[in-house]
């Protein structure tokens, strides 16, 4: 379930809504917002009802950006179909994870390389048979070390992930923890225990042939790095951790529905949500607060980058705040926009308490 609201000043009535999509098969969406502010955001909805922009939108129209090359970067639009028709293919070519006894396994990546898989590792955990994942996107020596005593490298698997292979400190990453490697375990090469996540051609995928890494899997080009995280960016990951992906990306398969093609602007989640972050933002409620169950606390720090790095631009933006301590209302000022996302299983009272 997710819920967005505003700071309380106590100065303006508030209108209050909630959508539930046609199907059922997705949380519902409730919202409390100033009456002005949800005056833009039916402003908003309607544009996008008169101008059809969620057909445009699924027909990747440029013009609903800036018209030049954004109609390359929106294959994320039909990821998740793409993925079910090749999970088992993933699951096969894994097998040897578990089959091989790996107790631990280390990805290296930065950014939306590395986010995804962190979030699925603290909302999983360990599964039995499979090994406990640890993902480094620092090159901080300290953090180094943490993982290099936590690990023991007869029985590590290493991920790097990098979508241009050419980032700096994956391949930083990899060159220490594959020359260790190769110092700790004998009898075997070293890439027997490697892996890489990366775009067809790149710089990564060819030091990976060459350093004879035992799996190559390829991310889509027309994917941004931030969008990646159903694209085998985040699936090689899931499966190795032991997670049915399977069901994941069907329940991932749900919300596109919900938020398809055909689905007015009214009623999907999708464009009804962006509407109250486009709204708000142009009040000057730039301020994202995130707030999310425990049991999924760390998808704040995914979707702060996500929100970030995908409206930052153009000296315009959306600043995401996760993690901040759930203050009274009145500690707020009307630069806030709260956006809560509830895990119906694992709601936390005081949390609720706070939120409301």
């Amino acid at each position: 379930m997710t819920g967005t609201g505003t700071g309380k000043s106590g100065r303006e009535d508030s209108r209050q809504g909630r959508l539930v999509a046609e199907d059922g098969r997705v949380g519902a969406m409730a919202f409390s917002l100033p009456a002005s502010l949800q005056a833009d955001v039916d402003a908003v909805l309607a544009d996008w009802q008169a101008d059809a922009r969620v057909e445009r939108l699924w027909a990747r129209d440029a013009s609903l950006w800036t018209g030049s090359d954004e109609d390359r970067w929106l294959d994320w639009l039909t990821v998740v179909s793409e993925q079910l028709d090749q999970v088992d293919d993933l699951q096969r070519e894994l097998q040897f994870v578990r089959g091989e006894g790996f107790r631990h396994a280390v990805l290296l990546g930065m950014g939306g390389s590395s986010l995804a898989p962190d979030v699925l590792r603290h909302t999983f955990g360990v599964v039995e048979g499979y090994p406990d994942w640890h993902i480094l996107d620092s090159t901080d020596p300290a953090q180094i070390r943490v993982v290099e005593q936590a690990i023991d490298y007869d029985t590590t698997l290493f991920l790097v992930s990098s979508k241009s292979g050419s980032t700096l400190e994956p391949n930083i990453l990899k060159d220490y923890f594959f020359s260790r490697t190769g110092e700790q375990v004998e009898g075997r090469h070293p890439g027997n225990q490697f892996m890489a996540v990366t775009d067809p051609g790149s710089a990564l995928e060819r030091r990976a042939e060459d350093d004879y890494f035992r799996k190559i899997f390829h991310g889509k080009p027309e994917i941004g790095g931030r969008f990646s995280a159903l694209s085998n960016f985040g699936m090689v990951p899931a499966v190795a951790m032991g997670l049915n992906a399977e069901r994941l990306l069907e329940r991932a398969s749900f919300m596109v529905d919900a938020c398809g093609a055909a689905v007015a602007p009214a009623r999907n989640p999708g464009v009804v949500l962006g509407a109250i972050l486009a709204a708000a933002a142009g009040r000057g409620r730039d301020k994202l607060t995130l707030v999310a169950s425990p049991a999924i606390a760390t998808l704040g720090a995914w979707l702060e980058q996500l929100v970030a790095e995908s409206t930052g631009k153009q000296g315009k933006g959306i600043i995401p705040v996760d993690g901040e301590r759930l203050a009274a209302p009145e500690a707020y000022g009307d630069d806030r926009l709260f956006v809560y996302l509830r895990l119906g299983a694992d709601a936390d009272a005081a949390q609720d308490e706070a939120v409301a």
